[in-house]
């Protein structure tokens, strides 16, 4: 569950960097989308790569 939640907030974080950059806004959401695909689908989100539960 912390995972996840970590997940999202560097999600929401990748997307206002992205706006703040004066980037596209769907520059930032495609972004946001690829960072928490990246987080969410490792299982529980990062730190558990590689490890055997």
């Amino acid at each position: 569950m912390i995972g996840i939640l970590i997940a999202v907030l560097v999600a929401a974080l990748v997307y206002w960097l992205c706006t703040a950059l004066g980037l596209p806004v769907i520059v930032g959401i495609v972004a946001a989308i690829l960072v928490l695909i990246g987080g969410v689908g490792t299982d529980l989100g990062w730190g558990r790569r590689g490890t055997v539960r």
